[in-house]
């Protein structure tokens, strides 16, 4: 055999899995930008706001009952016999769909005691958001898994058409509770098409929730639970918290959009990140540590070469644009535009030492770096935000993800050393 074969062979493959993720980009950020022109137009100030503020109550909601499937998935099913890794699909199906149950009744509660003009149809249709949600995320992380990243990126690329779609048909028929039932569609049509993508690996027999078996990979995958937990209500809090702080729906329409702005880069990032990790797992368990710090380096190095421009570009155009694109009702957002973008080019850094924290295994490190960010995200917005609005509140996530990039890279030493993940990048 040539003895390069095993080198140019992860090299192809990392090729062919970035070519598959460009072009589901392609569309991902199509749609994102298509709904940001559209959605506040069509929902006006005050629905858009109402409507946000559902769209992040959810979240944290399914966020609840993840479990920190997509780690544990990456971390082990790569290095599982087959009749390993279905047995593990099934039985983690089992246990998030037993506590997504609870959490449809926390997530239907919470919205009826935040939100002033919840009514009960509304909050009942929240909660049935959370358990599709978790139905369709546990066969796509499965995917991710065995590196099926074509499977895994549709679900992430093609949520925000589906929603676009359905709202424009179903908001001027029905107002309110027809965009809501647009959510509750989207998240069925993809909860069914993940578990009939994954039909190959169902062993019905298995599907049972059995604690002794579970235990195992459930505290391997706690410290991640714990951090994407963090996580959620580090990036899906800020409508809510401006809701409960401000009661000014404008305002939360402002923080969505600029929330909705970083997340376009955030999860762009992540995703180019998370499509590292059954790669990686492999050369961790082989302690081919300079291959892992030489792939990370170059992640990095794209990543902020993109990032960088792209916040210059935020601070001055945010004044033009807003109002163009949004809507004359939306030009406010443009201080909350300006300051949100100060938190991409920090956020590479962020996924790159968090895909380090999943292959190496180190959960509590990743919490560490999330719950501190979330303590000076709360702090900072309590503090800014009842003077400054969507602004304050902004500025105050950039610094949490500026202190989380620092936190991390400290934390996951020796493993991820920024000068030696830079160097090997070359």
């Amino acid at each position: 055999m040539n003895e390069t074969t095993p080198v140019t062979a992860p090299r192809r493959r990392l090729v062919s899995t970035t070519s598959v993720i460009s072009a589901h980009k392609v569309a991902q950020i199509a749609g994102s930008l298509a709904a940001v022109v559209i959605l506040p137009r069509l929902l006006g100030v005050e629905d858009y706001g109402r409507f946000s503020f559902v769209l992040s109550l959810t979240f944290l909601g399914a966020i609840l009952a993840d479990l920190g499937t997509l780690d544990v998935f990456g971390r082990f099913v790569p290095n599982m016999t087959a009749d390993e890794a279905r047995k593990l699909y099934m039985r983690t199906l089992a246990f998030s769909l037993a506590v997504s149950l609870l959490c449809f009744v926390a997530t239907a509660v919470a919205s009826m005691l935040l939100a002033s003009w919840m009514v009960w149809l509304w909050a009942l249709m929240a909660g049935t958001m959370v358990v599709l949600r978790v139905a369709s995320w546990v066969p796509f992380q499965y995917a991710l898994a065995q590196n099926r990243v074509g499977a895994w990126m549709t679900e992430q690329a093609w949520r925000q058409w589906v929603t676009l779609a359905a709202l424009i048909v179903l908001y001027p028929l029905l107002g309110f509770t027809g965009a809501l039932l647009a959510l509750v569609l989207m998240e069925a049509l993809f909860a069914g098409l993940g578990l009939w993508w994954a039909r190959g690996d169902w062993l019905g027999r298995e599907l049972r929730v059995e604690w002794r078996y579970f235990k195992p990979f459930l505290l391997a995958g706690f410290g991640f639970f714990l951090a994407n937990l963090a996580a959620v209500a580090l990036y899906r809090s800020g409508p809510v918290l401006v809701e409960a702080l401000t009661g000014n729906s404008a305002q939360v329409g402002y923080i969505s959009l600029a929330i909705g702005m970083y997340l376009m880069v955030y999860v762009t990032v992540s995703q180019f990140a998370q499509s590292l990790i059954p790669g990686l797992s492999t050369l961790w368990e082989a302690g081919r540590t300079d291959e892992i710090q030489r792939r990370l380096g170059g992640f990095m190095r794209i990543g902020l070469l993109v990032t960088i421009p792209g916040t210059l570009a935020v601070w001055l155009l945010a004044g033009w644009a807003a109002p163009l694109v949004f809507g004359q009702d939306f030009a406010g957002a443009a201080p909350a535009l300006r300051w949100i973008s100060l938190a991409m080019p920090p956020a590479v850094i962020v996924w790159a030492a968090n895909v380090t924290a999943t292959v190496s295994g180190r959960g509590a490190v990743k919490f560490s770096g999330f719950l501190t960010a979330l303590l000076v995200f709360l702090a900072g917005t309590l503090a800014l935000t009842p003077v400054y609005g969507a602004a304050g509140t902004a500025a105050a996530l950039s610094l949490a993800v500026l202190v989380q990039a620092l936190v991390l890279a400290v934390r996951l030493r020796p493993e991820f050393r920024l000068s030696a993940v830079w160097r090997r990048a070359g």
